[in-house]
């Protein structure tokens, strides 16, 4: 607020220059100046240069509205306003239906007639308040416009101090008719025929629609031309971070007021929305003397038909331009062509197919039908929400802004909350984990090594892993990131996405990924980031005999068993599998049934033998309820690199084992880790000699008084091989013993001991170690951050201002990825510890399904 204790500095940023005590600004154009005595708190005006001032009471600084009344005078006379025709606080007289009283302002215009009335108030609660009351009832701005028939504006405005400049805010209202409307709609009334201030009110509310603007006074306007027709991107402004949850609720309490159900639809149009608003500041900026269509000029400038067409021809350039779709569009000037013959005549059959056509084009769904549209009443109808919703963004900027900020994120996120994400089987990652995965990865080592490298989500959704990486990479790299998404809605919230962020080169396929693409290349990427869909029955149906083919997790499934099988989460990660080239890096996010569900030849079992084959286990972290929503659903993260097949690792070791098994031990010399078949024998806590004499097809009775050789013979006994005779105990036995040391070998050679994140069971303490939570209060819906902001959160998953903060879990696992040292310092110890993979696996059962504990028996802090 403006007030006597900072004035001093307002008049010093305003150009005031001070003489004597007195603070004097010229303004040139007109030879006349504004003062002001500090000492005895008086407010000076140019009543010598024809400056009228009715009553004196904005004259001093008793109050402090009198000093945003002097701040307005001051951008009035520096628009170019002669001091002539300015007036404070002219008076009226009750009567004519009007209350009287006095106006802060009083503009007149060349003739000497009102133009312009204003009223100021004080920035915050009185300029909020003032406006309400404005939306319910007629307020004194009006009974003015009564007294002054010839006014055509009205304003309430207020001006505020904030880090050393004067911000003006104001809501600009025109009074006078907009004749092209009232002509096309009869039955509308006009303010020329109001003749009490209810009357002037009702018109503004039942014709105009309550209509105003905030912008069109002062900004690059000239004097008396108020109100703007057009619009460019200087005239937007930077969304900032407090900004963002209040356009979600104002969105939800546009739905809230038109009684708008369908959620998810609303949401469709505003993705929509903001692809035709990309566009529309693209085209701007790539040339300015293209004027932006995205904004509502004002209902004496525009008219809901001419609005609704802008926003098809925006939506039919965007989906072409960025999304390779054809739209279908007919511009109202190619109906004119095709009756060009007549046009210099009246015809009749032009004027009926042009009214046939409006209402075909307008009065039909569209992309932007919040409500089901079939005649003009409904049209109407969905143009207020659509108007509302439109006016909430037309102000902001939200591409090219250098300022980081969510606000699709976030809304989306509020939508996710209430429902959208459990039909489409997947779960959209919050960004405080999404930035968490991120900065686990080692993406600068990456770079160095491979200067651009290729980087891929294959389940993009909103894009929020894109945006992220993508601001993590050089501006080079972003045409070396993909995303893929099958769902049609979502690729359009990821492109558009990108674009909010200035990330324009991502590119967005629209696919499913487990799909052929000729775009995607295997083993080409060094980097992927996902959270793939979980569960969703019949997904092998959609695929292809040939696309099946490539996934060798499709062994494992009867062909009568792909209308129910929906373990896609499976083959998700052997996708990943195909993707990543060698030393490639991923973070995957999975359920946490991925680690242990299933048994015998299952598809799950098949997975983590992927796992452990084709990859370095670098850690996992495990999230619990509330990570994600009221989902509830428990999910582990996968921090995995790409083995080398150069020597093909796995093969070799399949070699050496089924060498042991038939008593051929020259091999294990050969090998550089010889000692693999000992360690294991140690492992099972079996006597190495004893165990090589199985190897070797004895039958020693010693070997059965061993806990899991008994544990064999029991289970041989109650199995159906030995009911039918098919197999003997030995050959049982060793099949499984193959399996089990064959992993073994392989989990023994993972590069580093694996870090394991767990989050507290206990929901007060998991909401600070997420740094979030998620908030069902009406007018306060979605994620709430510990800390106030994304930028300031408070988690001991990352720091959003230090990626490299040693004291956070994100660069433990970043260092783990490389050959450096890790230590878990002891503030970390109750969420994270370190463990050898063979101590996560249990080869103490007989049905070996290379579940991967978290919960290791044995376990050791990394100590290099």
């Amino acid at each position: 607020m403006i007030k006597k204790d900072n004035f001093r500095k307002v008049l010093e940023s305003l150009d005031f220059q001070k003489t004597n005590n007195i603070y004097i600004k010229e303004y040139n154009q007109f030879n006349t100046q504004l003062k002001v005595d500090l000492e005895n708190e008086i407010l000076i005006y140019p009543e010598s240069d024809g400056f009228t001032i009715n009553e004196r009471q904005t004259c001093n600084f008793k109050q402090a509205e009198n000093f945003v009344v002097f701040e307005c005078i001051d951008r009035l006379l520096s628009q170019g306003y002669n001091p002539k025709h300015i007036e404070l606080e002219p008076k009226w007289q009750v009567g004519h239906g009007a209350s009287g009283g006095r106006a802060d302002i009083l503009i007149k215009d060349n003739d000497n007639k009102a133009l312009l009335i204003i009223e100021c108030k004080t920035a915050g609660a009185e300029f909020t308040k003032a406006w309400k009351t404005t939306q319910v009832k007629p307020t004194q701005l009006f009974s003015y416009v009564q007294q002054t028939r010839t006014t055509k504006f009205i304003a309430l405005y207020a001006s505020d101090f904030i880090d050393n400049h004067v911000q003006a805010n104001y809501y600009l209202i025109n009074v006078f008719d907009n004749d092209t409307l009232l002509k096309n709609n009869t039955e509308l009334k006009s303010y020329k025929e109001a003749s009490t201030v209810d009357d002037i009110y009702q018109v503004w509310c039942d014709t105009y629609k309550k209509d105003y603007a905030t912008i069109g006074l002062f900004e690059d306007t000239q004097a008396y031309k108020i109100g703007k027709d057009k619009y460019s991107l200087k005239d937007l402004k930077a969304v900032s971070s407090k900004d963002i949850q209040g356009k979600y609720h104002e969105f939800a309490t546009i739905l809230r007021q038109h009684n708008i159900s369908g959620r998810e639809n609303a949401f469709d149009i505003l993705v929509n929305l903001f692809l035709c608003k990309v566009v529309d500041e693209d085209s701007n900026r790539r040339d300015s003397k293209n004027e932006l269509k995205f904004y509502w000029k004002g209902i004496a400038y525009d008219d809901p038909f001419s609005l609704q067409d802008r926003l098809q021809e925006l939506y039919r350039d965007g989906m072409e331009k960025f999304l390779n779709e054809e739209i279908t569009y007919i511009e109202n000037v190619e109906i004119e062509k095709a009756f060009s013959v007549f046009s210099n005549k009246p015809n009749m059959t032009r004027d009926t197919i042009q009214e046939l056509f409006k209402k075909q084009k307008f009065f039909t769904n569209s992309d932007f039908s919040f409500l089901q549209v079939h005649n003009e009443k409904l049209f109407h109808q969905n143009f207020e929400v659509l108007l509302k919703i439109v006016k909430m963004l037309q102000d902001i900027k939200l591409t090219g802004a250098e300022e980081e900020h969510q606000f699709l994120g976030d809304m989306f996120e509020g939508f996710l909350d209430q429902g959208v994400k459990q039909s489409e089987g997947q779960f959209f990652t919050p960004m405080p984990i999404v930035k968490f995965i991120i900065n686990s990865l080692p993406i600068e080592t990456v770079i160095k090594e491979q200067n651009s490298p290729k980087s891929i989500d294959y389940a993009c959704g909103a894009g929020h892993f894109l945006n992220e990486v993508a601001s993590n990479m050089p501006k080079d790299s972003h045409k070396n990131i993909y995303g893929i998404e099958k769902e049609y809605r979502l690729s359009k919230v990821a492109k558009v996405s990108s674009f909010m962020y200035g990330q324009d080169d991502i590119n967005i396929i629209f696919n499913d990924a487990l799909k052929q693409d000729e775009t995607i290349q295997n083993d080409s990427f060094s980097l992927l980031v996902a959270n793939p869909p979980y569960s969703v029955k019949g997904f092998l149906e959609t695929l292809s005999d040939e696309e099946r083919k490539e996934f060798e997790l499709t062994k494992s499934i009867e062909e009568k068993s792909y209308t129910v099988n929906n373990s896609i989460e499976c083959f998700f990660i052997e996708k990943a599998k195909q993707l990543l080239k060698v030393d490639g890096v991923a973070g995957i996010v999975l359920p946490s049934s991925i680690l242990s569900k299933g048994d015998g030849a299952n598809t799950y079992v098949q997975t983590r033998e992927i796992i452990i084959r084709y990859f370095d286990i670098i850690a996992i972290a495990e999230f619990g309820s509330g990570t994600f929503g009221k989902t509830g659903t428990n999910t582990v993260t996968l921090f995995l690199k790409r083995k080398d097949n150069n020597p093909n690792i796995q093969k070799h070791l399949k070699y050496m084992v089924d060498s042991w098994f038939e008593a051929d031990f020259t091999t294990n010399e050969l090998f550089e880790d010889k000692g693999l078949l000992e360690k294991y024998c140690t492992h099972i806590e079996i006597d190495f000699n004893l165990y090589k004499s199985f190897l070797q097809n004895v039958k020693d009775e010693e070997l059965f008084k061993q806990e899991i050789f008994k544990e064999y013979k029991s289970s041989y006994d109650k199995s159906s091989e030995a009911k039918r005779c098919k197999t003997t105990l030995i050959k049982y036995i060793r099949d499984i013993e193959k399996d089990k040391l064959y992993y073994f070998c392989l989990a023994s050679l993972n590069k580093k001991e694996v870090i394991i994140v767990k989050a507290p069971a206990d929901g007060k303490e998991n909401k600070k170690f997420l740094g979030y939570e998620w908030s069902g209060r009406k007018g306060d819906e979605g994620i709430q951050y510990n800390g106030g902001t994304l930028n300031t959160i408070q988690t001991p998953l990352y720091n959003p201002s230090d990626k490299y903060d040693k004291t956070k879990i994100n660069t433990l696992i970043a260092r783990n990825f490389s050959d450096e040292k890790v230590e878990i310092p002891q503030s970390l110890e109750k969420f994270v510890s370190s463990a050898k993979l063979i101590d996560m696996l249990d080869f103490t059962r007989v049905e070996f399904n290379k579940a991967i504990g978290l919960n290791p028996s044995k376990v050791i802090e990394i100590i290099g």
